[in-house]
Protein backbone atom coordinates (compact mmCIF):
# COMPACT_ATOMS: atom_id res chain seq x y z
CA UNK A 1 0.00 0.00 0.00
CA UNK A 2 1.56 3.43 -0.86
CA UNK A 3 1.72 5.92 2.16
CA UNK A 4 1.42 9.41 2.20
CA UNK A 5 3.94 10.01 5.10
CA UNK A 6 6.42 7.75 6.58
CA UNK A 7 7.66 8.82 9.88
CA UNK A 8 10.53 7.40 11.75
CA UNK A 9 12.24 7.96 14.85
CA UNK A 10 10.52 11.76 15.28
CA UNK A 11 11.25 13.29 18.42
CA UNK A 12 9.66 17.01 18.66
CA UNK A 13 9.56 19.51 21.99
CA UNK A 14 8.62 22.68 22.91
CA UNK A 15 11.03 24.39 24.91
CA UNK A 16 12.48 21.42 26.90
CA UNK A 17 8.77 19.51 27.00
CA UNK A 18 8.62 16.58 24.59
CA UNK A 19 5.66 16.93 22.87
CA UNK A 20 6.18 13.86 20.08
CA UNK A 21 8.41 10.88 20.20
CA UNK A 22 6.96 8.24 17.55
CA UNK A 23 9.04 5.20 16.90
CA UNK A 24 7.55 4.25 13.34
CA UNK A 25 4.55 5.64 11.76
CA UNK A 26 2.77 5.59 8.60
CA UNK A 27 -0.13 7.35 6.94
CA UNK A 28 -1.65 5.49 3.99
CA UNK A 29 -2.55 7.58 0.38
CA UNK A 30 -6.01 7.80 -0.50
CA UNK A 31 -7.42 6.81 2.99
CA UNK A 32 -9.10 8.44 5.62
CA UNK A 33 -6.67 9.16 8.55
CA UNK A 34 -8.46 10.09 12.27
CA UNK A 35 -6.02 11.68 14.79
CA UNK A 36 -7.26 10.54 18.43
CA UNK A 37 -6.38 11.31 21.78
CA UNK A 38 -7.08 13.40 24.51
CA UNK A 39 -6.00 17.33 24.49
CA UNK A 40 -2.71 17.92 24.73
CA UNK A 41 -2.17 14.51 23.51
CA UNK A 42 0.46 15.67 20.36
CA UNK A 43 -2.67 16.05 17.32
CA UNK A 44 -1.99 19.36 16.54
CA UNK A 45 1.76 19.23 16.78
CA UNK A 46 1.26 16.45 14.72
CA UNK A 47 -0.54 17.79 12.12
CA UNK A 48 1.85 20.75 11.88
CA UNK A 49 4.54 18.65 10.87
CA UNK A 50 2.36 16.97 8.44
CA UNK A 51 1.38 20.29 7.10
CA UNK A 52 5.43 21.52 7.13
CA UNK A 53 4.54 24.48 9.17
CA UNK A 54 7.25 22.78 11.82
CA UNK A 55 9.62 21.50 10.72
CA UNK A 56 10.91 18.11 12.58
CA UNK A 57 13.74 18.04 15.21
CA UNK A 58 14.97 14.59 15.44
CA UNK A 59 14.09 11.87 12.85
CA UNK A 60 12.98 11.45 9.24
CA UNK A 61 9.91 12.25 7.36
CA UNK A 62 8.73 10.66 3.84
CA UNK A 63 6.19 12.38 1.99
CA UNK A 64 5.11 10.30 -0.66
CA UNK A 65 8.23 7.98 -0.57
CA UNK A 66 10.36 11.74 -1.05
CA UNK A 67 12.58 12.48 2.31
CA UNK A 68 11.67 15.47 3.17
CA UNK A 69 14.10 18.28 4.20
CA UNK A 70 14.04 22.33 4.12
CA UNK A 71 15.04 22.40 0.81
CA UNK A 72 11.96 20.92 -0.68
CA UNK A 73 9.52 22.62 1.24
CA UNK A 74 7.82 24.43 -0.61
CA UNK A 75 7.06 22.23 -3.51
CA UNK A 76 5.68 19.88 -0.87
CA UNK A 77 3.29 22.83 0.76
CA UNK A 78 2.39 23.25 -2.31
CA UNK A 79 0.50 19.94 -2.60
CA UNK A 80 -1.13 20.01 0.75
CA UNK A 81 -3.95 22.47 2.39
CA UNK A 82 -4.46 22.73 6.00
CA UNK A 83 -7.40 23.58 7.82
CA UNK A 84 -6.84 24.45 11.15
CA UNK A 85 -9.39 24.60 14.36
CA UNK A 86 -10.41 28.30 13.70
CA UNK A 87 -10.06 29.36 10.06
CA UNK A 88 -9.27 33.08 9.54
CA UNK A 89 -10.92 34.34 6.24
CA UNK A 90 -9.80 37.60 4.78
CA UNK A 91 -11.89 40.86 4.12
CA UNK A 92 -14.20 41.01 1.44
CA UNK A 93 -16.54 38.57 -0.31
CA UNK A 94 -16.73 34.93 -0.89
CA UNK A 95 -15.73 34.63 -4.17
CA UNK A 96 -12.76 37.13 -3.11
CA UNK A 97 -11.24 34.96 -0.96
CA UNK A 98 -11.91 31.89 -3.06
CA UNK A 99 -9.93 33.80 -5.88
CA UNK A 100 -7.03 35.06 -3.69
CA UNK A 101 -6.15 31.10 -2.83
CA UNK A 102 -5.83 30.66 -6.63
CA UNK A 103 -3.84 33.25 -7.53
CA UNK A 104 -1.23 32.50 -4.64
CA UNK A 105 -1.46 28.73 -6.55
CA UNK A 106 -1.13 30.33 -9.91
CA UNK A 107 -3.90 28.65 -11.11
CA UNK A 108 -6.48 29.70 -13.93
CA UNK A 109 -10.45 29.05 -14.88
CA UNK A 110 -10.57 30.87 -11.35
CA UNK A 111 -14.41 31.82 -11.78
CA UNK A 112 -15.60 28.26 -13.78
CA UNK A 113 -13.44 26.56 -10.35
CA UNK A 114 -15.06 28.82 -7.76
CA UNK A 115 -18.57 27.67 -8.86
CA UNK A 116 -17.38 24.41 -8.86
CA UNK A 117 -16.11 24.37 -5.42
CA UNK A 118 -18.98 25.88 -3.98
CA UNK A 119 -21.57 23.75 -5.77
CA UNK A 120 -19.89 20.85 -4.48
CA UNK A 121 -20.55 21.90 -0.35
CA UNK A 122 -23.58 23.36 -1.54
CA UNK A 123 -22.64 26.81 -0.93
CA UNK A 124 -23.13 28.46 -4.23
CA UNK A 125 -25.89 31.20 -2.62
CA UNK A 126 -22.42 32.63 -0.17
CA UNK A 127 -20.86 33.47 -3.56
CA UNK A 128 -21.24 37.08 -3.82
CA UNK A 129 -21.99 37.46 0.09
CA UNK A 130 -19.20 39.52 2.21
CA UNK A 131 -17.47 37.22 4.83
CA UNK A 132 -18.44 39.37 7.65
CA UNK A 133 -21.52 38.75 7.52
CA UNK A 134 -21.32 34.84 7.41
CA UNK A 135 -22.35 32.57 10.23
CA UNK A 136 -19.87 30.65 12.22
CA UNK A 137 -20.97 27.37 10.68
CA UNK A 138 -20.49 29.26 6.96
CA UNK A 139 -17.74 30.59 7.85
CA UNK A 140 -16.39 26.88 7.93
CA UNK A 141 -17.86 25.52 4.60
CA UNK A 142 -15.63 28.54 3.41
CA UNK A 143 -12.70 28.05 4.93
CA UNK A 144 -13.29 24.41 3.48
CA UNK A 145 -13.66 25.48 0.03
CA UNK A 146 -10.52 27.19 -0.03
CA UNK A 147 -9.12 24.40 1.11
CA UNK A 148 -9.96 22.28 -1.65
CA UNK A 149 -10.13 24.25 -4.21
CA UNK A 150 -6.79 24.23 -5.25
CA UNK A 151 -7.22 20.21 -5.94
CA UNK A 152 -4.28 19.18 -3.21
CA UNK A 153 -3.06 15.73 -2.70
CA UNK A 154 -3.56 16.13 1.18
CA UNK A 155 -6.31 17.84 3.43
CA UNK A 156 -5.34 18.20 6.39
CA UNK A 157 -8.07 18.86 9.16
CA UNK A 158 -7.76 20.17 13.04
CA UNK A 159 -10.78 19.68 15.25
CA UNK A 160 -13.10 19.96 11.73
CA UNK A 161 -16.47 19.47 13.94
CA UNK A 162 -15.71 21.50 16.77
CA UNK A 163 -17.88 24.73 16.26
CA UNK A 164 -20.46 23.18 13.86
CA UNK A 165 -24.10 22.03 15.05
CA UNK A 166 -25.21 18.69 14.72
CA UNK A 167 -26.83 19.26 11.04
CA UNK A 168 -23.46 20.28 9.58
CA UNK A 169 -21.72 17.89 11.57
CA UNK A 170 -23.49 15.14 9.43
CA UNK A 171 -22.65 17.20 6.31
CA UNK A 172 -19.05 17.31 6.96
CA UNK A 173 -19.09 13.37 7.87
CA UNK A 174 -20.63 12.85 4.77
CA UNK A 175 -18.12 15.25 2.58
CA UNK A 176 -15.61 13.69 4.05
CA UNK A 177 -16.53 9.92 3.32
CA UNK A 178 -17.61 11.12 -0.58
CA UNK A 179 -14.68 13.56 -1.17
CA UNK A 180 -12.39 10.80 -0.71
CA UNK A 181 -14.52 8.28 -2.43
CA UNK A 182 -14.85 10.30 -5.58
CA UNK A 183 -11.50 12.18 -5.54
CA UNK A 184 -8.73 9.25 -4.65
CA UNK A 185 -7.28 12.31 -2.09
CA UNK A 186 -5.93 11.60 0.98
CA UNK A 187 -7.41 13.09 4.41
CA UNK A 188 -6.15 13.12 7.85
CA UNK A 189 -8.02 14.76 10.52
CA UNK A 190 -7.93 14.97 14.34
CA UNK A 191 -10.86 14.82 16.47
CA UNK A 192 -11.31 14.63 20.82
CA UNK A 193 -14.43 12.52 19.29
CA UNK A 194 -13.21 8.93 19.38
CA UNK A 195 -16.35 7.19 18.26
CA UNK A 196 -16.53 9.65 15.21
CA UNK A 197 -13.24 9.22 14.03
CA UNK A 198 -13.35 5.36 14.25
CA UNK A 199 -16.54 5.79 12.13
CA UNK A 200 -15.35 7.76 9.61
CA UNK A 201 -11.56 6.95 9.20
CA UNK A 202 -10.30 4.29 6.89
CA UNK A 203 -7.49 3.54 10.01
CA UNK A 204 -6.74 5.68 13.26
CA UNK A 205 -3.90 6.71 14.99
CA UNK A 206 -4.13 6.89 18.66
CA UNK A 207 -1.90 9.45 21.07
CA UNK A 208 -1.39 9.38 24.49
CA UNK A 209 1.26 11.97 26.13
CA UNK A 210 2.81 12.44 22.05
CA UNK A 211 3.47 8.59 21.69
CA UNK A 212 1.19 6.22 19.79
CA UNK A 213 -0.68 3.49 21.39
CA UNK A 214 -2.11 0.53 19.86
CA UNK A 215 -5.28 0.77 21.52
CA UNK A 216 -8.72 3.03 20.33
CA UNK A 217 -8.98 4.99 23.09
CA UNK A 218 -12.67 4.26 23.86
CA UNK A 219 -13.32 3.58 27.75
CA UNK A 220 -10.06 5.05 28.12
CA UNK A 221 -9.94 5.10 32.27
CA UNK A 222 -6.97 5.96 34.54
CA UNK A 223 -5.52 4.20 37.71
CA UNK A 224 -2.96 2.11 39.15
CA UNK A 225 -1.54 -1.64 39.10
CA UNK A 226 -1.91 -3.92 42.18
CA UNK A 227 -0.81 -7.68 40.84
CA UNK A 228 -3.35 -8.32 38.27
CA UNK A 229 -6.14 -5.50 38.97
CA UNK A 230 -6.33 -2.20 37.71
CA UNK A 231 -7.86 0.20 39.97
CA UNK A 232 -10.26 3.23 38.43
CA UNK A 233 -11.25 4.48 41.53
CA UNK A 234 -14.73 3.41 40.95
CA UNK A 235 -14.28 0.07 38.95
CA UNK A 236 -11.86 -2.86 39.54
CA UNK A 237 -10.97 -4.47 36.64
CA UNK A 238 -8.94 -7.75 36.18
CA UNK A 239 -5.89 -7.62 33.71
CA UNK A 240 -3.97 -10.50 31.49
CA UNK A 241 -0.35 -8.48 32.02
CA UNK A 242 0.75 -6.19 34.96
CA UNK A 243 3.10 -3.57 34.58
CA UNK A 244 3.32 -1.24 37.92
CA UNK A 245 3.92 1.65 35.44
CA UNK A 246 0.61 0.96 33.82
CA UNK A 247 -1.72 4.33 33.69
CA UNK A 248 -4.25 3.58 31.69
CA UNK A 249 -6.57 1.04 30.69
CA UNK A 250 -8.88 0.93 27.36
CA UNK A 251 -11.72 -1.55 26.44
CA UNK A 252 -12.57 -1.75 22.57
CA UNK A 253 -16.05 -0.95 22.61
CA UNK A 254 -16.93 -3.66 20.11
CA UNK A 255 -15.40 -6.27 22.41
CA UNK A 256 -17.75 -5.59 25.16
CA UNK A 257 -21.14 -7.22 25.55
CA UNK A 258 -24.18 -6.11 26.64
CA UNK A 259 -26.48 -8.93 28.41
CA UNK A 260 -30.40 -8.20 30.29
CA UNK A 261 -28.75 -11.02 32.44
CA UNK A 262 -25.95 -11.67 34.36
CA UNK A 263 -23.29 -13.32 32.60
CA UNK A 264 -21.46 -16.57 33.03
CA UNK A 265 -18.83 -16.99 35.66
CA UNK A 266 -15.98 -17.25 32.44
CA UNK A 267 -16.01 -13.48 31.82
CA UNK A 268 -14.05 -12.40 33.93
CA UNK A 269 -14.88 -8.41 33.90
CA UNK A 270 -18.82 -7.69 34.66
CA UNK A 271 -20.41 -4.55 35.87
CA UNK A 272 -23.75 -3.92 36.77
CA UNK A 273 -25.46 -0.70 35.53
CA UNK A 274 -28.23 1.15 33.40
CA UNK A 275 -28.31 2.60 29.92
CA UNK A 276 -28.34 6.48 29.65
CA UNK A 277 -27.51 6.94 26.06
CA UNK A 278 -28.48 5.03 22.61
CA UNK A 279 -26.94 6.60 19.29
CA UNK A 280 -27.09 5.70 15.80
CA UNK A 281 -23.00 5.45 15.34
CA UNK A 282 -22.93 4.97 11.11
CA UNK A 283 -24.57 1.62 10.44
CA UNK A 284 -23.91 0.94 14.70
CA UNK A 285 -25.37 1.69 17.64
CA UNK A 286 -23.45 2.84 20.58
CA UNK A 287 -24.65 2.27 23.85
CA UNK A 288 -23.65 4.06 26.91
CA UNK A 289 -24.06 2.27 29.73
CA UNK A 290 -23.22 4.14 33.58
CA UNK A 291 -21.98 1.02 35.64
CA UNK A 292 -19.07 2.26 37.95
CA UNK A 293 -17.68 3.72 34.88
CA UNK A 294 -19.55 5.12 31.89
CA UNK A 295 -18.55 2.41 29.23
CA UNK A 296 -19.13 3.22 25.61
CA UNK A 297 -20.52 0.08 23.33
CA UNK A 298 -21.14 -0.15 19.93
CA UNK A 299 -23.86 -2.77 18.88
CA UNK A 300 -24.67 -4.16 15.42
CA UNK A 301 -28.23 -3.41 14.40
CA UNK A 302 -29.21 -6.59 14.86
CA UNK A 303 -27.77 -6.91 18.38
CA UNK A 304 -29.28 -4.47 19.25
CA UNK A 305 -32.82 -5.34 18.12
CA UNK A 306 -32.45 -8.21 20.36
CA UNK A 307 -30.63 -7.03 23.34
CA UNK A 308 -34.00 -4.92 23.02
CA UNK A 309 -33.33 -2.41 26.10
CA UNK A 310 -34.60 1.65 26.71
CA UNK A 311 -33.40 4.15 28.28
CA UNK A 312 -32.67 3.85 31.82
CA UNK A 313 -32.71 -0.53 31.62
CA UNK A 314 -30.68 -2.15 34.13
CA UNK A 315 -28.01 -4.37 32.03
CA UNK A 316 -24.41 -5.95 32.04
CA UNK A 317 -21.59 -5.10 30.99
CA UNK A 318 -18.97 -7.61 30.43
CA UNK A 319 -15.14 -8.37 28.58
CA UNK A 320 -12.31 -10.64 28.70
CA UNK A 321 -8.88 -9.44 29.71
CA UNK A 322 -7.63 -10.02 26.55
CA UNK A 323 -9.71 -7.34 25.10
CA UNK A 324 -8.36 -4.26 26.87
CA UNK A 325 -5.35 -2.59 26.04
CA UNK A 326 -2.47 -1.14 28.81
CA UNK A 327 -0.42 1.55 28.45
Amino acid sequence: MNNAYQLKDIIFYYNKLQALSIKSLDIHAHKITALIGPNGCGKTTLLNLLAFLTENQQGQMYFFSDQVSRKYFHSFIQRISFLPQQPYLLRGSVADNLALTLKFHQQNNKQKKIINVLEQLGIEHLRFKQVKTLSGGEQQKVALARAIITDPDVLLMDEPFSYLDHCSEKLLESFIKEYTKQTHKTIVFSTHNRLQGIAIADNVISLIHGKVVNSPLINLFQGGVKQLIFDTGKIKIILSTVNQRFQYVSIDPNKISLSVKSPTAEIKNQYHGRVTAMIDEQEQIRVSVLAGELFQVLLSIEQFKALDVSLSDQVWVAFQPSCISVF
